[in-house]
């Protein structure tokens, strides 16, 4: 626990709703204020060094301050910064990601989807299973199975498909 809550730790609270955290005691604590990132390390703002075993939540799993990633980001943000599939629209570098994806896993897919997150990955899957058995006339299959403790996101379909109860209680998830 913090002796003493910092200034940015008291605009974050002011500012930012944090998922999966106990409100009163982060009003309390404050929130730990992670300042920069070093491969497997991220440091405080007071410059207390942490093993990051969650990966940023398993989005750095390359590590922080990767200096081959940052330059070809820089080098993609100079060309296309970003672009959305809605629609009709693409663009090279999502059919490029797309073929070798599908030359990287086995079996014979036909389709890659990108998602923005493992909650909207996990989410869509479960869109695609409804709307498969709805078109095959079997609109009665609904069911989706999960293990104890299991996680498989935040959105409203994730967390109703998660084995963990303090994500169902209060938010009258089916």
């Amino acid at each position: 626990l913090m002796n003493e809550v910092s200034q940015l730790a008291k605009r974050d609270l002011e500012s930012i709703f944090h998922p999966m955290t106990q409100i009163s005691t982060l009003k309390e604590t404050g929130a730990m204020m992670i300042a920069r990132g070093e491969g497997i390390h991220v440091y405080d703002e007071n410059n207390n060094q942490y093993i990051d075993g969650l990966s940023g939540l398993w989005c750095t799993s390359l590590g922080y301050a990767n200096e081959e990633i940052a330059q070809v980001a820089y080098e993609q943000i100079k060309v296309l910064s970003y672009g959305h599939l809605f629609l009709d629209k693409s663009h090279n570098i999502a059919v490029e990601l797309a073929e070798k994806l599908k030359d990287m896993v086995p079996g014979n897919f036909s389709k890659v989807f990108f998602g923005l997150s493992g909650s909207d990955a996990n989410d869509t899957q479960i869109k695609l299973i409804r709307y498969y058995n709805n078109a095959r006339n079997r609109p009665e299959k609904k069911k989706i199975i999960s293990r104890n403790k299991a996680y498989h996101g935040i959105t409203f379909a994730t967390a109703s498909a998660a084995g963990l109860p303090p994500m169902h209680q209060g938010f009258d998830l089916p």
